[in-house]
């Protein structure tokens, strides 16, 4: 084959790539275009040639960037699978969805922003294949599981952005292996368990906040389980031989009872009861009390009238000379028994 067959050959091989990634670009296109953000422009036969809004083509007619940020783009990505000489790829802040599988087929990707859409699914482990990445921001999505361990053999890795998602899993170790990484942030997902002094050593907590199962050095608080994700501890099952019963189960029953205090309703009855006793004893004190002034007053009196009569004849007789005082007719006593002795005898 001389050197101008060989030219032609090339060409054509060049030309045939062009017209795919025209057609993937198209598929793309009538799948997302919901609003006809792109009719305007992505309708030649050639998307390199045509310069399409968001395509940068390379020297040999193979779309190596496409950047379509903001145009409500929505569809799940798998026709660009087929983009394989992709460098660039910012489809960030529209509704995508399905998952980023798709992506694992781009080996030559170095800056991929997916962030803002509605990607769910998990972190593919062929994500290994993108030796080139430098970039990733998956932040603002939906996407779930672990962080594959594959992904630390993307040595050239300086940006990774997985925040606002629903990861989860313990955050590996392996992070610190990638030495090009510059800018990590996995805030706001659902990690848990032991975070590598490392990994807080070289990013601080600011990378890692809203993940409350993290546990650590400080300011994280001290972690106090080593296996799988702290979970409410279940009831458990009273053995039917009470020998076997485990001695802190006996003891957490137990203590409660030794702390139980006194209900309302009892130290209130507690109250009136002892409200009730006091009065009975003070009412019973009052009305002894009185009853022993009441018969000393009597006694007092009728000690007084008795002293009274006899002063009074006491003072008659001294009056009279030691006589007794004759009646108001003049006679005396004496002369009194006297007269009724007389009156008697007559009588007779």
């Amino acid at each position: 084959m001389n050197s101008h067959s060989s030219l032609q050959f090339l060409l054509f091989l060049s030309l045939s790539s062009s017209t795919n990634d025209t057609d993937t670009l198209t598929l793309v296109r009538r799948q997302a275009n919901t609003h006809g953000n792109l009719i305007s422009n992505w309708t030649s036969s050639n998307s390199c040639s045509s310069a399409w809004h968001g395509i940068v083509c390379s020297s040999t007619g193979r779309v190596i960037s496409l950047s379509l940020p903001s145009l409500s783009l929505r569809s799940p990505i798998i026709a660009l699978s087929l983009l394989d000489q992709f460098r660039i790829l910012d489809l960030q802040n529209n509704r995508l969805n399905g998952t980023v599988s798709p992506l694992t087929n781009c080996s030559n990707l170095k800056l991929v922003y997916l962030s803002d859409n509605d990607f769910s699914g998990d972190i593919p482990p062929e994500i290994s294949r993108l030796k080139r990445l430098l970039r990733l921001d998956l932040s603002n999505n939906n996407i779930q599981g672990n962080v594959p361990k594959e992904i630390s053999g993307l040595k050239r890795l300086i940006t990774l952005r997985l925040q606002n998602n629903a990861l989860t899993g313990k955050i590996p170790d392996f992070f610190s292996s990638l030495k090009s990484l510059k800018e990590l942030n996995l805030t706001n997902n659902e990690f848990f368990g032991r975070l590598p002094g490392s990994l807080l050593k070289k990013f601080s907590e600011k990378s890692f906040v809203g993940n409350e199962g993290l546990c650590g050095s400080n300011p994280f608080p001290v972690c106090s389980f080593t296996g799988s994700p702290p979970v409410d501890t279940p009831t458990q099952t009273v053995p039917l031989n009470p020998s076997l019963m485990p001695r802190t189960i006996i003891i957490e029953q137990e203590r409660p009872k030794a702390h139980k205090g006194l209900n309302p309703g009892a130290i209130v009855a507690i109250v009136v009861a002892n409200c009730v006793v006091f009065l009975v004893v003070v009412s019973f004190a009052v009305a002894y009390f009185c009853g022993r002034n009441n018969g000393e007053n009597v006694w007092k009196s009728g000690s007084d009238g008795g002293k009274r009569s006899s002063y009074g004849s006491e003072k008659k007789v001294y009056a009279n000379g030691g006589l007794p005082e004759p009646d108001s007719d003049g006679t005396n006593a004496t002369d009194m028994s006297e007269l009724v002795f007389f009156r008697k005898k007559e009588t007779i």
